[in-house]
């Protein structure tokens, strides 16, 4: 059977070309989209998880509180496992003011570690070393007017801090948010209690090694231990996705369009395999006939009929696979998405940087197999059913 089939795809080169091609295409764009959106996902949310942190502490409640007292808490001691860091943040709004321009900021005070993860974002300048020193947004340095070396006084009263400190700009930096970058004034934590809250912070980011992007049983069995003694004190820990709830909800929605979009590309090859299939029928029915009044059953018939598709499918998604894997290893060592600049503005609004890392799992190469398989069995079921409904004499009459 596997032998008659095959010969038969041999009969119309052509058309099994035409057919089979499209398979390929098929199956190498659905590998190369789910690569690229993978990568997509992983620098998103590899951003959202290095602003955070892999367990996030703060008081209890704080989503329903604004007051910067209801925030702040003096940082406890945490029984955390071997290598992992813990750093205090602080966060509070002022009023940076530079000669007769002013502006309202979010002040935010962070260690010599989260300033070093901001190099990256870094414009101009360098990183602030000792007390006094800032970065700044670029938008927010352009509405005040200032640039390096500048002076700009941080003013917050109300607070238990001193409620006004001067700080020289010392670096700029480029946020991948506009809105942000315009509000942003970053200064040493030190600094910042001085101005807002000394001693306190509004939350602690604990930093785990060896801890991939989407594991989640290490980051909760740690909840779970710092949480016995917490909670007791009035605060809360949360895991980087729980304090983002909004983009933790992307997540389960990912597989569910991906597989939406790669089954949509696989419906067009079923169309066009399904012609294929039914006009090799057309052509074939006397053969059909003959084969029927040799003996060959209904079922046989079908069978046939399965296997050229099978056979045709099978092939040539393969073929697809095997340069949608080549393309992924290239994708992923870094790739630059090959769209003009006012696009890739638009990613880094969302926070995407320019250079993706494609990401493929055993996953993704099953569901594209599976619809390769589907979509084989499904557009050979109709011309199937009809070849087995031939009735012999009348088939070997038929004249195309």
């Amino acid at each position: 059977m596997l032998r008659l089939a095959w010969r038969n795809l041999l009969r119309t080169p052509g058309r099994s070309l035409t057919t089979g091609g499209v398979v390929a295409l098929v199956t190498f764009l659905s590998v190369v989209l789910l690569s690229l959106y993978a990568g997509a996902m992983d620098a998103f949310f590899g951003l959202l998880l290095e602003r955070t942190g892999h367990l996030v502490v703060r008081v209890e409640g704080y989503r329903e509180k604004q007051a910067l007292e209801d925030l702040a808490f003096p940082p406890p001691d945490l029984s955390l496992p071997q290598g992992a860091r813990v750093e205090g943040v602080l966060e509070g709004a002022a009023l940076a003011i530079a000669g007769e321009r002013s502006r309202p900021v979010a002040l935010t005070g962070l260690s010599r570690e989260g300033f070093s993860r901001q190099r990256n974002l870094l414009k101009a300048g360098r990183l602030p070393e000792a007390s006094g020193e800032a970065l700044l947004g670029e938008a927010l340095a352009r509405a005040l007017r200032v640039g390096l070396g500048d002076e700009v006084v941080a003013y917050a009263p109300g607070g238990e801090g001193i409620g006004v400190f001067a700080f020289r700009v010392v670096g700029l930096v480029d946020l991948p948010e506009s809105h942000l970058e315009a509000r942003t004034l970053l200064v040493p934590l030190e600094d910042a209690q001085t101005l807002l809250a000394p001693g306190r912070v509004t939350r602690l980011e604990v930093r785990l090694p060896g801890v991939g992007l989407y594991e989640e049983a290490p980051l909760l069995a740690l909840k779970a231990s710092l949480q016995e003694d917490l909670v007791p004190r009035g605060l809360v820990v949360e895991t980087w996705l729980e304090a983002n709830p909004g983009y933790a909800a992307i997540l389960p929605l990912y597989r569910v369009v991906m597989g939406v979009y790669v089954g949509f590309f696989f419906l067009l090859a079923g169309l066009i395999l399904l012609n294929a299939l039914y006009l090799s029928l057309v052509e074939r029915v006397r053969e059909f006939g003959l084969l029927s009044a040799l003996g060959l059953s209904g079922r046989g018939v079908m069978a046939l009929v399965f296997w050229e598709s099978l056979l045709l499918v099978g092939v040539f998604a393969l073929l697809g696979l095997g340069a949608g894997l080549f393309a992924h290893l290239e994708m992923a060592d870094g790739f630059r998405m090959p769209l003009p600049q006012w696009i890739l503005e638009q990613y880094r609004e969302f926070g995407l940087p320019e250079v993706l890392y494609g990401r493929l799992g055993l996953s993704d190469l099953l569901l594209v197999l599976g619809y390769a398989l589907g979509v084989g069995v499904l557009a050979a079921l109709w011309p199937a059913w009809l070849a087995s409904r031939l009735e012999p004499v009348e088939a070997m009459r038929y004249v195309p």
